[in-house]
């Protein structure tokens, strides 16, 4: 799944356009981006071979993480919600959410999933 396949997936969605509008990015956003955004990355594959042509599909794994300030945190779970259901509407798996997390230096927060899509 490519960079804009995903940025348009999302940002399709209105209430995610109104939420997040242009920060959406892959593997990382750029130092004193504006709260919410979110950050996708591919997090490897499992590909399906076959002994007579070898690998016919490829189950690719991504990863999804919203971030934003501890008083947004009602709203990241909200928006971690509707970003999976939009996904899910597209096509893709979902794999299950991560542990909410902290990044002590930015002192922002973070709600994660993973999705699964075949190529």
């Amino acid at each position: 799944m490519s960079e804009p396949t995903v940025f348009k997936i999302l940002s399709a969605q209105t209430e995610l356009k109104k939420a997040l509008g242009d920060r959406i990015f892959n593997s990382s956003a750029p130092i004193g981006t504006k709260t919410p955004y979110l950050v996708w990355q591919g997090i490897g594959s499992t590909p399906e071979n076959t002994l007579d042509c070898g690998t016919i599909n490829e189950n690719g794994g991504y990863q999804f993480v919203i971030w934003g300030h501890e008083t947004q945190i009602p709203k990241l779970n909200e928006l971690r919600k509707l970003a999976r259901q939009t996904l899910e509407d597209a096509g893709l798996y979902y794999v299950g959410k991560h542990p909410d997390g902290e990044d002590t230096e930015t002192k922002l927060r973070s709600r994660g999933f993973d999705m699964n899509w075949w190529d």
